[in-house]
């Protein structure tokens, strides 16, 4: 599955923010986190869906990759307590410029239904329309901690840019 996203940042600032420690910015893109550099454990689902559709997940990131004009970010999360409704994910998310000010979110993810056979036919009824609207959600989610955050306060190693002595995070 796939879905993409534009953020109307440069791309510098999404690589950088992504990359330097400022924000634990793919756990912070999960309602309710507890984030650190590498892991972060939060609850995704769709948006505005019943709690019922959603789960708590522990998500680990990998480095950044430069591949050509494009970064690419692996990670993985996996559902927490009672889990074994709900497929581990395994994704990646690839960041490209667009324009000067404007970046390319992409994320595609991988997961195997549990369940075997029955699982399958489930995922294939009903589960990949959740799975694909959980990614969109979590995708938007994160589009918009850049977008607002990157707007409003730098991360403090990215000197030159916001407000001058501004150095507190906003996500």
């Amino acid at each position: 599955m796939q879905d993409t996203v534009l953020v109307p940042r440069p791309v510098e600032d999404v690589v950088s923010a992504l990359s330097s420690g400022c924000v634990a910015l793919i756990g912070a893109s999960l309602a309710g986190i507890d984030a650190d550099a590498a892991e972060a454990r939060g609850r995704v689902g769709p948006l505005r869906s019943p709690a019922g559709l959603g789960k708590t997940v522990e998500v680990r990131r990998g480095p950044l990759r430069r591949h050509g004009e494009a970064t690419l970010l692996a990670f993985s999360w996996s559902a927490t307590g009672g889990g074994a409704l709900f497929p581990d994910l395994d994704g990646d998310l690839e960041i490209r410029p667009v324009e000067l000010d404007r970046t390319l979110l992409t994320l595609r993810g991988r997961y195997e239904p549990p369940g075997g056979r029955i699982g399958q036919r489930m995922d294939h009824l009903v589960g990949h329309h959740l799975a694909e609207a959980t990614i969109r959600a979590f995708l938007a989610a994160l589009a918009d901690r850049l977008t607002e955050g990157l707007s409003r306060t730098p991360c403090p190693d990215r000197k030159g840019a916001g407000p001058e002595g501004s150095t507190h995070q906003v996500f």
